[in-house]
């Protein structure tokens, strides 16, 4: 039987700079990882898993790219660089719901790593946009 996942805060999404990076106005909120969320990262990512949880406060806390996807309008996302990468994925990406939940927070959705390649393409793209 798999392990049980349990939901939890990450902490508050910093808003004012992904606003300035995407020209959104997203609100202040807390960011939260739900059990089914928990679980899909756990499942569905398992080398990526133990890098991502160890590092996921850090990446909502002080970011280096922002950016949002076309063929994924509701969500953004943030990346930064981990260390040490997985399988020479040196980027993790989390990627939060745009709107506010019913309780008031923001949602991940999925978070994974990507190559540095994923990060050259999607900045080249416009995509993904560096923080200041």
């Amino acid at each position: 039987m798999k392990n049980k996942r349990k939901s939890f805060r990450i902490g508050p999404l910093p808003a004012a700079l992904i606003n300035r990076a995407l020209d959104t106005e997203l609100e202040v909120a807390d960011v939260w990882v739900s059990k089914a969320c928990h679980q899909h990262i756990a499942d569905d990512h398992p080398d990526d898993y133990p890098l991502i949880m160890a590092n996921l406060i850090d990446i909502l806390r002080s970011p280096t790219y922002a950016g949002q996807d076309a063929r994924h309008g509701g969500a953004f996302y943030l990346v930064k660089r981990v260390e040490p990468g997985v399988q020479n994925r040196d980027f993790a990406l989390v990627v939060i719901a745009l709107e506010v939940s019913q309780h008031g927070t923001y949602n991940v959705r999925t978070a994974y790593t990507i190559k540095q390649q994923d990060v050259d393409s999607r900045r080249l793209n416009g995509a993904l946009k560096v923080l200041f």
